[in-house]
């Protein structure tokens, strides 16, 4: 029973994604405040929308859609008992970095961070101080708002460096991110929980890994120690040795016939068929569903719908973009509806 009223509680909102059927109508939309104006009305965006006074360009659309998460998060968050929200707290950590993911980029583009749309849960429950962030007019003034956080040492190597491009800082808050999760979720007390986290992230970075080896030697044409040094350093399912035959591979048929040899593609806890074209959303759908079936009273049903609801705020952003660009409708109905 210790997971009953928060999977029903998730079950029950569960029942406010949006479908495949509203997203195709959305992307049928002329203009971008028909859109606006649909989420305005829909139960799960209506509350967000409200609690803004004025929502006009786009930075401001963008950031009511994401306040939804965290809005949902805090709902589960309350519904969760101690032990719960220790499983949960991994979750927020991916939130946090990506706020100062933004707030960084922001500044570096010398653009005004007005994030005053953040959900009152998000502040409350941040590791560092979220107005001061959030206010930051320069590097110096974001790296002293870090100042005593899980975060200042990080941003304090990474900022040092000023020849380091902000993609490369990018790359470097996920590393951090990842290695962050990963020794976190060996504290959770919950033999279970761990299990699912341990499963959920541990695929997770090992396919982040691999599609990063791909692009690296797809498009970029990297070499192999040069691809290493961007790699999450952390192993499940793939180790370190076929991480270097797929990053020292001379071809990408090569590159395909080493990662079909791993425990992704073969063995009884494969994900994936040999010879299967394969994307990162489709592996994580097979994860979370496998875990999901197989806890069904667990946290595995609230990270699935955390999951599907940062799913939903892309496609939602896809559309808005495309809108706003006049891409046709049939292309970007393809592109949110199967582009996955």
């Amino acid at each position: 029973m210790e997971y009953s009223g928060l999977v029903t509680k998730t079950r029950a909102m569960r029942g406010r994604l949006l479908s495949s059927r509203i997203f195709a109508e959305l992307a049928e939309c002329e203009k971008v405040d028909d859109i606006l104006g649909f989420l305005r009305e829909y139960e799960s965006y209506a509350p967000i929308y409200r609690s803004h006074e004025e929502i006009a360009h786009r930075a401001q659309v963008e950031a009511a859609i994401h306040d939804s998460l965290y809005s949902d998060y805090g709902k589960l968050y309350r519904f969760a008992g101690r032990i719960q929200r220790q499983g949960l707290a991994l979750v927020f950590l991916r939130y946090e970095m990506n706020v100062l993911k933004t707030c960084m980029e922001r500044i570096g583009r010398g653009q005004e961070t007005n994030l005053a749309h953040l959900h009152l849960f998000f502040g409350a429950h941040a590791g560092f101080d979220v107005e001061a962030v959030t206010q930051a007019r320069n590097m110096e003034e974001f790296l002293r708002a870090l100042l005593g956080s899980r975060y200042e040492k990080l941003f304090e190597r990474l900022l040092r460096d000023e020849t380091m491009s902000q993609t490369a800082r990018i790359v470097q808050m996920d590393l951090f991110y990842y290695e962050t999760v990963w020794k976190c979720k060996n504290q959770l007390k919950d033999a279970a929980m761990r299990t699912i986290c341990t499963q959920l992230f541990g695929t997770e970075i090992d396919w982040q890994n691999i599609m990063w080896l791909y692009r690296a030697k797809r498009f970029y044409h990297q070499k192999g120690e040069e691809i290493l040094c961007d790699l999450i350093p952390v192993s499940y399912r793939l180790g370190m040795k076929e991480k270097r035959a797929l990053a020292e591979s001379e071809t990408m048929e090569a590159f395909a016939q080493i990662l079909e040899n791993t425990a992704y593609f073969k063995g009884k806890d494969a994900l994936a068929a040999i010879g299967d074209e394969v994307t990162f959303p489709q592996i994580m759908e097979k994860i979370y569903g496998r875990l999901c079936k197989k806890y069904p009273m667990s946290l595995a049903p609230v990270f699935k719908y955390l999951y599907d609801k940062e799913q939903e705020i892309d496609k939602l952003t896809t559309i808005l973009e495309g809108v706003r660009y006049q891409i046709p409708a049939r292309e970007l109905q393809e592109l949110v509806l199967f582009g996955s």
